[in-house]
């Protein structure tokens, strides 16, 4: 008697003890909510985790009848139905934080291990073979419109900073394996010297080494942030690219193989560039180095082509990269390119940002959704029954309340933004310099 069958969990339950929901004023059950959010770590939009929703339940938000008493009597809650992406926003909004502080608080820990072990060898003289390393990447969002005069145009929106921390395993056959699994990913209006201090800041400890790219932005908030205690690593694929790019402007380096074929290097000019690689630069001595530049330019000299192209490439990496070649000589098993970051930033990031990177307008509800990314990236999700405690744990903490929801709602500014366009913390340029100067990192 009072007793039911639950299909899904194999068991009886008594008559009033159905799930449990999330907090107080919620009608959505906890382990719904854990579903939802899952989703939304894996891809799902906004629209289609609440459609999901509403099917799993049969229940809608929208309004069926006109509202007694309203001004307008035909308004029956038509537009309310096309904001139904806000149930899932307002989650993501109110409960991300609850999970990130769990997986934030694994993390850290982890990092302070790692870090007592690193003043563990320090003080006995002995090399560490696991440094700390970070792998820095970011994602340039453009949005594309037609302007005034219906040209096709496009302008830099918003960027998206990733950092991968290197996940040391065990030593096989004189060989540490290791692993890349995401750190932090965060949304900012720019990728300049603000946004990466920021990035470091929330970041919390300091590494040994951090590898990217060498662009101008990261160069100055590693030397600020740091003031020099770190060593950094240029990404050999961004200076690959960088090569090859500029061989791709210099006359002569380059044939077709017909007039509508695409450029392609000429092959001595290709054979000298292939052996800028991993397991030819661990090896090189510095003169070993210079010569590789030297070698490249009297080979561009021979067939009449100009070395100025190649000169700047050279300006920039020659003199970064013969500083970390002794490191590398020591410790070869460090990863010297960023590969692996974008490869997580295709499985993990861009299924995020496709068909709806233009959509995001809010800076903190955004970056909220990317924790879940990292939360999904370390495990949590693999365990949806610790992601309903987890809920249920932090309800009971707050008296069986949760975050009042729109608390990160972006305001309109005082003034109209320019041709009316709705403001975006995500595009605040000079908000992102207000944070930057509160938390003193200016």
């Amino acid at each position: 008697m009072g007793t039911d069958a639950c299909e899904e969990c194999e068991e009886l339950r008594g008559l009033h003890r159905g799930d449990q929901t999330v907090s107080r004023k919620q009608s959505w059950s906890s382990r719904l909510v854990a579903e939802t959010l899952r989703d939304l770590a894996r891809g799902a939009t906004y629209a289609d985790a609440s459609i999901r929703m509403r099917k799993v339940t049969g229940r809608t938000r929208t309004r069926t009848q006109p509202v007694p008493g309203s001004a307008r009597p035909t308004y029956t809650g038509s537009r309310l139905a096309r904001n139904a992406w806000h149930i899932a926003a307002d989650w993501c909004e109110t409960f991300s934080p609850v999970l990130w502080g769990h997986v934030e608080a694994e993390l850290v820990a982890g990092n302070g291990r790692d870090s007592e072990e690193r003043e563990r060898l320090w003080l006995a003289g002995t090399p560490n073979p696991t440094p700390m390393m970070v792998l820095i990447d970011d994602i340039p969002i453009n949005a594309r419109f037609v302007d005034e005069d219906g040209a096709n145009s496009s302008r830099r929106d918003y960027f998206v900073l990733v950092v991968a921390e290197v996940a040391w395993g065990q030593t096989v056959r004189d060989t540490i394996d290791r692993q890349l699994r995401l750190r932090l990913v965060r949304a900012y209006p720019s990728n300049d010297h603000h946004a990466y201090k920021l990035l470091f800041d929330e970041l919390g400890y300091t590494p040994d080494f951090i590898l990217a790219d060498a662009g101008k932005g990261l160069m100055k908030a590693v030397a600020d942030f740091y003031k020099g205690g770190i060593t950094f690593v240029p990404s050999l694929f961004h200076v690959r690219a960088a090569v090859e790019k500029g061989l791709f402007e210099t006359q002569g380096a380059w044939v077709r193989a017909s007039t509508r074929a695409p450029k392609e290097l000429r092959g001595d000019v290709g054979s000298h560039l292939a052996g800028l690689r991993k397991k030819n630069l661990t090896t090189m001595t510095v003169p070993e180095w210079s010569g590789w530049w030297n070698d490249l330019e009297a080979l561009l000299s021979s067939i009449g082509a100009p070395v100025e192209p190649t000169r700047r490439r050279r300006k920039n990496y020659e003199q970064a990269i013969a500083d970390i070649l002794p490191t590398l000589a020591a410790l070869p098993q460090l990863p010297v390119s960023t590969g692996g970051v974008e490869v997580a930033i295709r499985k993990r990031i861009e299924p995020m940002l496709t068909n709806r990177a233009h959509a995001f307008a809010n800076l903190e509800r955004t970056n909220r959704l990317f924790d879940l990314v990292v939360c999904d990236d370390y495990g949590l999700f693999d365990d949806i029954g610790l992601v309903v405690s987890l809920l249920r744990t932090d309800s009971a903490d707050n008296h069986g309340w949760s975050t009042p929801l729109r608390a990160v709602a972006d305001r309109q500014p005082p003034k109209t933004p320019a041709r009316g366009k709705p403001y975006s913390s995500l595009r605040d340029q000079q908000l992102l310099r207000d944070i930057t100067r509160a938390k003193g990192l200016a």
